[in-house]
């Protein structure tokens, strides 16, 4: 350690010392060879001492270049002030200088206010000083504001002057009350504001509240009355139709796909979108037509001219806002309709094609008739309650159970229609009861996105042939690959 080593060690590697007394040889020595200051003299400032004060005549310190206001004051000659004259005592004893007139004391008086035509009008003055005269009246009785503070006799108003209640004028009528009034008292309506077309919600609406359907309710506020009659003349001129062979029955499928699509571009423009109706509506009536046609060949033929015309439509046509986003819901109604519709017409190119699409009808009819009726009664469980709070999944394995029952029985054993048997008739009730609900959940979501209870209503009871046929729309497709599958037909 530094203060275990020699003093001569320390000396050595220590260059640095600190305060050390010395005695006065040694101090002396310091003095002659210059290594300290000398003691200062009496009068010399020492450290911490404060300037004298600078002569009378020094300048103060100016910084250059001077403006020239100061450097003017430089040149001038110094004038020194001329002290005061002391007071004589006769000065002293005379008046003080006069003040002016707002050093007066306050009089409380106001300066009367007179109008421009002078005081002819002495009524209006008095009127208005009696307020300065009346103070503020107590009441503590309910008695007391039956007497009223003013003349209801001096309430009067000009001629010209109605305003509020007193306005007798006529007014427009309620229908016109957005209406301007011009000068011969007729309304004239505002030109009509044209409507906004509205945003599409964004991709997390607040989900709805789950509603469960009472036991032996009505589902959805449907007349059940209409419904029946409305389905009994469906069946009978499908079965006409039917009877008379495919042609026959491509007219009714052709049709009630036209309308179907023709139903949801409806509901897209009243959901405020701007949707390509004529090429979606040739698109789907060709798919439909080049499949019965010329077979599966001509599907993709026309989807592709589907794609192109309905771009073209919105590149050479009218201006559209937002072309992308209707472009694809236009196109999303072509797919929807038009491209599982053709499957319809592809099942009656078959050699039994009108057997299989009554079987498919059948098989999906019952199955949507056995979810309402069961939903009704035991229904409590929503499968999707942010998108149809209606459907329960007590309704749809009822509805499957219903179709496999019915199915069977009507296909293999009653109607002995050709070519189902028990067994094909039971494997397509099972397809049909998974993909009809999922057809009517799509309808659903889409009709709630847009806002709407119903595609259409050309079908009383209904709705329109969409809100009808959305479930069979879904089950058309897994209908033809079930019979590729199983050879039927």
């Amino acid at each position: 350690m530094p203060w275990d080593r020699p003093e001569d060690e320390k000396t050595a590697e220590d260059k640095t010392e600190g305060v050390r007394i010395i005695g006065a040889e040694e101090a002396a020595d310091a003095l002659e060879r210059g290594d300290v200051a000398p003691r200062r003299a009496e009068g010399e400032l020492r450290f911490g001492d404060r300037p004298p004060a600078p002569p009378d005549d020094a300048r103060p310190a100016v910084r250059f270049p001077l403006p020239a206001q100061e450097s003017d004051a430089l040149d001038r000659p110094k004038v020194v002030p001329t002290p005061p004259t002391p007071p004589t005592p006769s000065s002293a004893s005379s008046a003080p200088p006069a003040m002016p007139h707002w050093t007066d004391p306050p009089t409380g008086e106001v300066p009367r206010i007179v109008p421009e035509g002078g005081l002819e009008n002495e009524d209006d003055i008095e009127a208005w000083s009696s307020f300065a005269t009346s103070g503020p009246r107590w009441r503590d009785q309910a008695g007391d504001w039956d007497d009223a503070d003013f003349d209801v006799a001096d309430l009067s108003h000009d001629e010209d002057t109605q305003v509020g209640a007193l306005d007798s004028r006529e007014r427009p009528a309620p229908d016109d009350f957005f209406g301007v009034m011009v000068e011969d008292d007729e309304p004239e309506l505002l030109d009509e504001v044209p409507k906004r077309p509205i945003t599409p919600p964004g991709p997390n609406p607040p989900a709805p509240r789950p509603r469960h359907r009472r036991p032996g309710g009505v589902s959805g506020g449907r007349d059940m009355q209409s419904a029946v009659t409305t389905g009994a003349g469906l069946v009978v001129l499908a079965l006409i139709l039917f009877k008379l062979g495919p042609g026959a029955s491509m007219v009714l499928v052709t049709g009630v796909i036209v309308m179907a699509a023709a139903e949801l571009f409806g509901a897209l423009q009243r959901g405020g979108y701007q949707p390509a109706t004529l090429p979606g509506l040739a698109a789907t009536a060709g798919l439909v037509l080049g499949a019965y046609w010329r077979g599966e060949a001509a599907i993709p033929i026309v989807l592709g001219l589907a794609v192109i015309f309905t771009l073209l439509w919105y590149l050479i046509g009218p201006h559209v806002p937002h072309p992308t986003m209707n472009a694809g819901v236009s196109l999303l109604a072509v797919l929807q309709v038009g491209l599982l519709g053709a499957f319809g017409a592809l099942i009656l190119t078959l050699p039994n094609g009108v057997g299989v699409l009554i079987g498919v009808i059948l098989a999906t009819a019952t199955n949507d008739v056995g979810a309402l009726l069961i939903g009704q009664q035991v229904g409590r469980a929503p499968v999707a309650p942010e998108v149809s709070p209606n459907k329960t999944v007590e309704g749809v394995l009822g509805g499957a159970v219903t179709s496999v029952i019915l199915t069977s029985l009507l296909l293999g054993m009653v109607l002995k229609l050709h070519p189902w048997h028990t067994g094909s008739a039971a494997a397509l009730a099972l397809c049909v009861a998974v993909a009809a609900p999922l057809g009517d959940l799509c309808e659903s979501m889409i009709k709630r996105d847009l806002g709407i209870k119903d595609m259409g209503s050309v079908l009383p009871g209904h709705g329109g042939f969409l809100d009808r046929f959305d479930g069979l729309l879904f089950a058309l497709p897994v209908a033809f690959y079930l019979c590729r599958l199983l050879k039927i037909g």
